[in-house]
């Protein structure tokens, strides 16, 4: 037909699309059962391919602005049409590490493709590229083919920095600083201002580190900003002058507003007795007069300290007791004879908090609980609850509620999933058992109670449970409920016919 007329069928009649054989998408995955990564030739033209399309990337941003915003985390996520390129590198770089570790080649270039993959997934805060990347360069790569001690360093600082940062596990970070000789400085400076949380260190110490790092550090900005801000809300200062606030605000060149005080006020206010300033915070602002605002609340000897109006705000049972026809009102301090100085340390230091500037909201329960995350223990919630109830604290009851049940939900989580761990195990053993028996008759406790056994029951280990229950026989009342869960569960089986009784034999000596 095409002889005929004297031509070729033109091409937009073609029904098909060739493949293009030089796209990243043409390779597979290893683990899907795509081979062809698995031949080092085909890995080395793979890699290059790869570093191509990034030189391309590069090139379009045009601007180190451009290419900053187009490497941000966020934008990768929110619009990932506009970085489709970036997507695609990363996936091939997935497929070229998945082809290397299946035929286990250990030499230069496995170092260079690893570390590419880390240097760029940190830019775009892709921890699930870089973490695995990184411990496979540190535990398989390095052993075998030694890495630079410069680069080695680098990557150190990259895996300390990430578990601090994104992790948060400071602990680990130090045990992996020891373990493989960081010397970083700049690092080990890092580290201190997160113990300490020193916000302002901290965020002097980003723009001095180079820019992997200080990505790798934005994890951790947030919670060092709200703790700052938290920090802010518990600082209560009063003015002790024998000036006007007038005369405060010309002498001593004080830019500070009283709350209410938006319009100018007339120059003398020589009238109006003792002066006084008014606390910054809008949300927890109160009058002070004088320094006669502090309190000793004394448990089993020891004295804590506390701000009158901190514990007013949020107590109705303290509110009533500082009136002025109380003795405690007039002698400035309150004696409990039965409170453990603990949990009356933890329940000021919670009505500081709620007093903040940053509102208090239960904790979620976390997306993937680890043994090794550090929690509070569920016994010290409940008893911190108890007092709120004793001392009619209404919203801090409430949530502290909320963080009670999100604990038992990560505690059972991590009972179920780690059912090897017998450390593991035997330790949440004793965290519930002892978090269940400071439970009262209250319809709060009674319930916290239920799902305390619940959770509990559904997650343990059964072998576990069955060598260890012998170092929990001191909480007896705990025992007894489990059992009679456990004995719950049995019945329902034997209802729906999956297990049956059985009467046995006469027993023999």
């Amino acid at each position: 037909m095409s002889k005929k007329f004297g031509r070729l069928t033109s091409g937009p009649w073609g029904r098909l699309k060739p493949v293009d054989q030089e796209s990243l998408d043409s390779m597979g995955l290893v683990s899907k059962g795509d081979d062809r990564l698995k031949d080092e030739i085909t890995q080395e033209k793979y890699f290059r391919k790869i570093m191509e399309k990034y030189m391309i990337f590069c090139v379009d941003a045009a601007t180190g602005d451009e290419l900053s915003r187009r490497f941000a985390a966020l934008e990768l996520l929110a619009d990932p049409e506009n970085t489709r390129a970036l997507s695609d590198i990363l996936m091939a770089l997935r497929k070229l590490r998945e082809g290397i570790v299946a035929s286990k080649r250990v030499d230069d270039f496995a170092n260079q493709a690893y570390l590419f993959c880390v240097r760029l997934s940190i830019l775009v805060r892709h921890p699930e590229s870089y973490h695995p990347a990184i411990l496979w360069l540190l535990q398989w790569l390095h052993p075998q083919n030694a890495l630079e001690s410069m680069t080695k360093e680098e990557i150190v600082g990259y895996l300390v920095l990430d578990t601090a940062c994104r992790r948060k596990e400071l602990t680990e970070a130090f045990i992996l600083a020891k373990k493989y000789q960081l010397r970083s400085a700049k690092v080990y400076a890092v580290l201190h201002a997160l113990v300490h949380d020193n916000w302002v260190r901290f965020r002097k110490l980003k723009g001095e580190v180079d820019g992997h790092k200080a990505r790798i550090m934005e994890f951790a900005e947030n919670d060092m900003r709200i703790t700052t801000l938290k920090a802010f809300g518990r600082t209560y200062m009063s003015a002790m002058t024998d000036k006007t606030w007038p005369e405060i605000q010309k002498e001593d060149e004080c830019g500070w507003q009283r709350e209410g005080d938006l319009k100018k006020q007339k120059t003398s206010e020589e009238g109006r007795g003792a002066s006084s300033a008014l606390l910054s915070d809008s949300r927890a602002g109160w009058l002070i007069k004088s320094a006669e605002q502090s309190i000793d609340l004394i448990a089993s000897g020891e004295v804590l300290v506390a701000h009158r109006d901190i514990l007013t705000c949020c107590s109705e049972y303290f509110k009533r007791c500082f009136e002025d026809t109380w003795v405690e009102g007039q002698r400035g301090s309150v004696t409990f004879d039965d409170i453990d100085p603990k949990y009356l340390a933890l329940f000021i230091g919670l009505a500081y908090s709620h007093s903040s500037i940053v509102s208090l909201t239960p904790p979620t329960p976390q997306t993937d609980p680890q043994p090794s995350n550090k929690r509070t223990p569920i016994k010290d919630l409940i008893e911190v609850h108890k007092l709120c109830d004793r001392f009619i604290c209404l919203a801090l009851a409430d949530y502290i509620v909320g963080c009670i049940y999100t604990c038992i939900s990560d505690a059972h989580r991590t009972l179920f999933r780690f059912q090897l761990d017998t450390a593991h195990q035997k330790a949440v053993m004793r965290e519930f058992a002892d978090a269940y028996e400071p439970l009262g008759n209250g319809a709060v406790h009674k319930a916290i109670a239920s799902t305390l056994i619940q959770y509990f029951c559904e997650g343990v280990s059964f072998e576990a449970w069955e060598q260890h229950v012998d170092e929990i026989a001191d909480r007896m009342t705990f025992v007894v409920r489990v059992s009679q869960e456990f004995a719950r569960k049995l019945k329902t089986q034997v209802d729906g016919r999956k297990m049956k009784r059985r009467e046995l034999k006469a027993a023999e000596q």
